[in-house]
């Protein structure tokens, strides 16, 4: 079964397919900090100008999840999962949240 494997290359993908999923969780968490940055910047832009506690909360609010986020990366470069399972699962929080923060900034551009 394994000659079979190499015969059709498939060992080069399904090892560059696990290193992928390694390293996921990084580059979602990479990816969730430039979009924080982003609404970051969009509301302290706002912040400046209406100076009211519903901008000041949205501050916070970036700046937690910039925290969050920026120690998760640390975790990951340090901590790389070992398997499969135990890559997928920080993978899809961070996803999810990737998802709903890329959301909310589209809301929070127009």
């Amino acid at each position: 079964m394994l000659m079979e494997i190499n015969l059709f290359g498939l060992s080069n993908i399904i090892s560059t397919l696990f290193i992928l999923v390694k390293y996921s969780a990084l580059i979602t968490s990479i990816a969730n900090i430039c979009l924080l940055v982003g609404m970051l910047y969009v509301y302290l832009e706002r912040y400046l100008k209406v100076k009211s506690k519903f901008t000041t909360t949205l501050v916070l609010f970036s700046l937690l999840f910039l925290a969050q986020n920026i120690l998760f990366s640390v975790y990951f470069i340090y901590n790389l999962p070992e398997t499969i399972i135990s890559a997928v699962f920080p993978l899809i929080f961070l996803g999810l949240e990737f998802t709903a923060l890329a959301l909310l900034l589209m809301i929070t551009r127009e």
